[in-house]
């Protein structure tokens, strides 16, 4: 097992958390997280089902009716609104995202090895008709039945059968686009059933959290590891040093040309959700929370830009002005994480503890 992928599977786990909050920000927990999860977790979600379920419907149009261009470029079109809700939500990797392994269902990442991509290509080349079943797809492996499966569908190698009549690469497709929206719904039906997962955040009763100032120390280190992982897997990996240390493949979604897109959805997710959290500081931390967010505007910025450009990830981090920019993302991305590891926590009051993604 590499580092990254224990890292990952190691994020649910909370560190043990101690609350010395002053006044002013223990009063502040509760309002903060329901900020958090009715303003912006839930939210979130419903966007995600909202697009799952419209690339399910491109998906089955484009199989019914593949010769106009214009379905093919509907379907993807709907792919990269799906690919920006799920980064708008990435940082969430507990509560409903862990039952049933949905988080790995939607995005089996990393996949150092190639064996996720290596199982998609194999049901391809087969042409196996129970990838084309949602009930029998769903029992195979988390890897040929989320993003990245539908990444490779629609963008890698051999795309152009999707224009066939019959096309099996669509109908396997059409049903992981299903089964992406089956899982989307799931997730947000286990956050907004009456004693679901926002439920239970708000309560901190006991259940599971022993008091808001926990949810609040949930929701923070999650944010924190979410731009780690952004920043130092996502990006630094894929940067290197200089243009010629770059590995573009090794980004999530650099087939359809939506890596830097799902980035900047990952940093609109931990923004909206950290605005919510500084809610908790004290008045006399409050420009915190401004500067938080100033460092995710500018790493944003730095990715819009060479998003904009529209040449291939490969081809941005072979111009060395373009590597210099995508490397510069890097620095705010790493500052928003300081705020968030040290500063917030020691102005709320909490302790983070042990952060998994630091290694030994």
């Amino acid at each position: 097992m590499n580092r990254l992928t224990a890292i990952l599977a190691a994020l649910p786990a909370l560190a043990v958390v101690s609350l010395a909050a002053p006044a002013s920000a223990q009063v502040a927990f509760r309002p903060a997280v329901e900020r958090a999860v009715d303003g912006v977790i839930v939210p979130g979600y419903a966007a995600l089902a909202e697009a799952a379920g419209a690339e399910a419907t491109a998906m089955n149009a484009l199989c019914r009716a593949p010769s106009p261009p214009e379905a093919l470029t509907r379907a993807r079109a709907g792919f990269a609104d799906l690919v920006t809700a799920f980064g708008r939500v990435e940082v969430y990797r507990f509560g409903p995202a862990r039952e049933n392994n949905r988080f790995e269902r939607l995005f089996f990442w990393p996949d150092r090895r190639g064996r996720g991509l290596a199982q998609v290509q194999g049901i391809l080349a087969e042409e196996d008709e129970t990838a084309t079943n949602l009930d029998t797809l769903r029992d195979k492996s988390v890897a040929v039945q989320g993003l990245l499966a539908l990444d490779f569908i629609l963008s890698g190698d051999g795309n152009e059968t999707l224009m066939d009549a019959g096309s099996f690469r669509c109908r396997y497709g059409a049903a992981v686009a299903a089964a992406i929206a089956l899982h989307a719904d799931e997730i947000l039906a286990g956050w907004q059933e009456p004693d679901g997962f926002a439920a239970v955040m708000k309560a901190a009763d006991g259940n599971l959290y022993r008091s808001h100032g926990e949810v609040v120390q949930e929701l923070v280190k999650a944010a924190a590891e979410q731009l780690q992982i952004t920043g130092d897997f996502k990006l630094g990996n894929v940067v290197g040093e200089t243009p010629a240390d770059a590995r573009p493949r090794l980004a999530p979604f650099w087939r359809s040309g939506l890596a830097l897109q799902a980035m900047e959805a990952n940093i609109d997710g931990v923004a909206a959700l950290g605005e919510a959290l500084s809610a908790a500081l004290p008045a006399d931390e409050a420009e915190m929370g401004g500067a938080f967010a100033f460092e995710l505007r500018q790493a944003r910025a730095a990715l819009a830009y060479a998003a904009a450009d529209g040449r291939p990830l490969a081809d941005l981090l072979a111009d060395p002005a373009m590597h210099k920019r995508l490397a510069y993302a890097a620095s705010p991305i790493s500052g928003a994480f300081r705020v968030l590891d040290d500063r917030m926590p020691g102005a709320m009051g909490l302790t983070l503890g042990f952060n998994s993604l630091d290694g030994d």
